[in-house]
């Protein structure tokens, strides 16, 4: 099976993305008159440049990638003409390639920063997992592997939604977290060096899910920072989790998910679980803040 990077269709990413959400305005959410004969899903191109305050012709060339430096006006209309949110307007930003002011980014964390992120990480009685930019699962605490314990391959949180067996019921809000986890990894998927690191992975997926595949063409994007999390545990149940995002400034894209009980059952439950890993007579876990 041929391999889906993203580029299908031809003109490179910012041509595919324009194209896939155009299809998704509809023109009376910009008043525009659908018509009886309209024979294209969403706006056509002659609206989204009208839209957008520029011609024609230049907007074609740019869904043909023709033209792959916007300036940032055509940007912004482009943004507005799409209805886009502010993360997918960031992406096109990016795609677009148009600068962006970046104030004090740190280039890398270093040796001590890291050491410090993981006794950060020991330290926290929630699940806690770490993740880079494309969802490799770089580390975690111990209720952290525990929570997805059943599970595999869990070196990568997308390939564990797609691709273990069982995550569908496990996920108990699984098409929801599917789409989600798509338009999170299709935020990582720009124009520059960094894109080919998700070629790989993207393939792989594409490959063995329709569910991916179809989603991946839509060209959604979010950024995470607050969702609730409904799992059903193989050894303790049902999980209630507000999974928070907490990004790591200057660490290239690093970030902590720690889920955090959302009422008593579920703490409950999470402190059988971390007590269920502990060696006979280990004292087990302190008391975990509970939600009533």
């Amino acid at each position: 099976m041929r391999v889906s990077s993203g580029h299908s269709g031809g003109g490179g990413p910012l041509a595919s993305f324009l194209r896939a959400r155009r299809k998704q305005v509809r023109p009376e959410q910009h008043r525009l008159a659908s018509g009886a004969k309209r024979q294209v899903p969403g706006l056509r191109r002659d609206e989204v440049a009208f839209l957008a305050g520029i011609s024609t012709d230049y907007y074609v060339r740019l869904e043909q990638g023709r033209e792959r430096r916007p300036s940032r006006a055509v940007v912004d209309g482009l943004c507005e003409a799409l209805l886009l949110d502010l993360a997918a307007a960031r992406h096109l930003r990016e795609l677009a390639a148009v600068e962006v002011a970046t104030e004090g980014t740190d280039p890398g964390m270093g040796k001590e920063r890291w050491e410090a992120v993981h006794q950060l990480l020991g330290s926290m009685t929630v699940p806690a997992l770490l993740l880079n930019r494309w969802l490799d699962v770089v580390s975690g605490n111990a209720l952290g592997d525990l929570l997805h314990e059943g599970l595999e391959p869990r070196n990568n949180y997308a390939r564990m939604v797609f691709l273990a067996p069982g995550a569908q019921s496990f996920f108990t809000e699984w098409p929801e977290l599917a789409r989600c986890i798509v338009a999170v990894l299709r935020a990582q998927a720009g124009s520059g060096p960094e894109s080919a690191r998700l070629t790989e992975l993207v393939g792989e997926l594409d490959a063995y899910s329709d569910v991916f595949r179809s989603s991946w063409g839509e060209h959604r994007i979010y950024e995470k920072m607050l969702d609730r999390k409904l799992l059903r545990h193989p050894r303790v149940g049902p999980l209630a989790l507000d999974q928070h995002v907490l990004e790591l400034p200057g660490s290239e894209g690093h970030r902590i998910w720690a889920y955090h009980p959302t009422d008593g059952a579920t703490s409950d439950a999470l402190l059988r679980l971390g007590s269920s890993a502990l060696p006979s007579g280990h004292p087990g876990p302190g008391p975990m803040e509970r939600t009533e």
